[in-house]
């Protein structure tokens, strides 16, 4: 079966983790007119930029009404079908909804998802916990024919209303079932 990962809508800079690439030749011994004696690219590193953390059992309380209404909405249009209304709607106003060429990713890959898995049948809330006081990491499955989804909303407060700063699905749930 095919396997699906999105991961989306995020801007992270990560330092590389510790590479071995050869010594950078010394002035001495390069010849710039010879690209084989230049040190390779570093690699670039795939990696699962919202890793689920579960350093504490999975706390399964709704979220404040403000952050868990417009999420029940979110899915219920999943669920409907409007795949376009749901992402327009759930990230109005955020700097995610301003972003149109990764909504429009994000609403083709939510399809193909969906097709591979089959239709939305319900979500649940899986795990909500903090990271000190002002961000608010939560995780969602979605229940489909042939397997669930998870799905993960990160939440900051920077002053008294929750605004959503991140978010993404994959079908990754091995790391779930420790």
């Amino acid at each position: 079966m095919k396997k699906l990962v999105l991961l989306l809508l995020v801007v992270a800079v990560a330092p590389l983790c510790a590479q071995s690439l050869p010594p950078a030749p010394s002035p001495d011994n390069v010849d710039n007119a010879s690209p084989a004696l230049q040190p390779p690219p570093a690699p670039s590193l795939q990696r699962n930029i919202m890793p689920q953390s579960l350093n504490h059992k999975p706390n399964a309380v709704k979220p404040p009404p403000e952050i868990a209404v417009p999420i029940d909405r979110f899915f219920k249009t999943l669920k409907a079908g409007d795949y376009s209304a749901a992402y327009e709607t759930f990230l109005a106003g955020s700097r995610l909804g301003a972003q149109k060429e990764k909504m429009s990713d994000f609403i083709a890959k939510t399809q193909e998802a969906f097709g591979l898995y089959g239709k939305l049948n319900d979500a649940e809330i899986f795990d909500n916990y903090s990271v000190g006081s002002n961000v608010l990491v939560l995780t969602y499955l979605t229940r489909h024919d042939l397997q669930p989804l998870r799905w993960r909303f990160i939440y900051y407060r920077a002053d008294k209303s929750w605004m959503l700063i991140n978010m993404g699905f994959d079908d990754v749930l091995l790391d779930m079932l420790d």
